[in-house]
């Protein structure tokens, strides 16, 4: 072992953490099925949502949804005052 430590350590922040995942909630690009989750809707929901919100972006068989968009789309129906 060096006075470096072992190779496993470049990993390793200052604090001698290992960095987590990125959250996938921040993520600006979502696949289809990631956003179904995110959102907890359906497919074609989801689909209605992204192509009404101008959100949907495809490149050959991928499906792209823009959450920045898709977010605001979404606050726009938002009932003031909350729901009774």
């Amino acid at each position: 072992m060096s006075k470096f430590g072992t190779e496993y350590d470049f990993f390793k922040n200052e604090k001698g953490y290992t960095e987590k995942k990125q959250d996938r909630t921040k993520k600006k690009w979502l696949r289809c099925k990631e956003a179904t989750v995110k959102y907890g809707v359906s497919r074609p929901t989801i689909m209605n949502w992204a192509a009404d919100a101008g959100a949907l972006i495809r490149i050959d068989a991928t499906i792209l949804i823009d959450s920045e968009t898709i977010d605001r789309y979404i606050e726009g129906f938002r009932i003031p005052g909350g729901v009774y």
